[in-house]
Formats: structure tokens, C-alpha cells, sequence
């Protein structure tokens, strides 16, 4: 195994805990009443978390997702839904492609 491998874990957690745990922490501090609310909590730390994570996942799963769209033969014609990150697919450059709108 390699050494980039091993700690790619404790690179995550400390992403989490740097990008999410600690502005929810002060969101909590800011509004106490969040704590009698724990789905709210989710939400704050979710909200938290996604702001830099997807970002990065797009940006990891770009060349992915380009090779599903831009494969020989494979043709994609009409309404594609995209659920994820999602930017890909605006700037995939296929002019038979429309995005879904955005509904949810």
C-alpha cells in the first residue's frame, strides 16, 4: 500500500473537520436554539461541507464524466439530469444536450 493511500483518509477528516465541524460549531455558538434541532444541525453541517466538497468532487470525477459524454459512439441526445455535482454536463460542449431544469 502506499503511503499517499494510508493517509488519504486522515486527509479527509481533517477537511471535514477544517471545512464543516468548525463553522457549525460557530453556527451553533451563533444560534443555540440549534441544539433542541438536530435535523437543523445536519443541514448546517451539510451546507458546510458541500460549499468546498463538491466542488472537489467535480473537479475529481471531471475527467469521468467527460468519457461517458464524449466517447466515440456514444451519442447522447436530449434531456440529460444530472444528479451530483453537476457542472460537467453545462460545460460538456455537446449542442444536442439540454439540461434538466432545476427543480428540486
Amino acid at each position: 500500500m502506499k503511503f499517499s493511500n494510508a493517509i488519504g483518509p486522515l486527509y479527509d477528516i481533517f477537511f471535514v473537520l477544517r471545512t464543516a465541524l468548525i463553522p457549525t460549531l460557530a453556527g451553533l455558538h451563533r444560534n443555540p436554539a440549534l441544539l433542541l434541532n438536530w435535523s437543523g444541525i445536519s443541514k448546517l453541517f451539510m451546507a458546510n461541507l458541500w460549499v468546498d466538497f463538491g466542488r472537489e468532487v467535480d473537479e475529481h470525477s471531471r475527467e469521468a464524466k467527460q468519457r461517458l459524454l464524449m466517447a466515440p459512439g456514444n451519442e447522447p441526445d436530449g434531456v440529460v439530469l444530472d444528479i451530483g455535482a453537476g457542472e460537467q454536463i453545462r460545460s460538456a460542449g455537446k449542442p444536442n444536450i439540454k439540461n434538466a431544469p432545476s427543480t428540486i
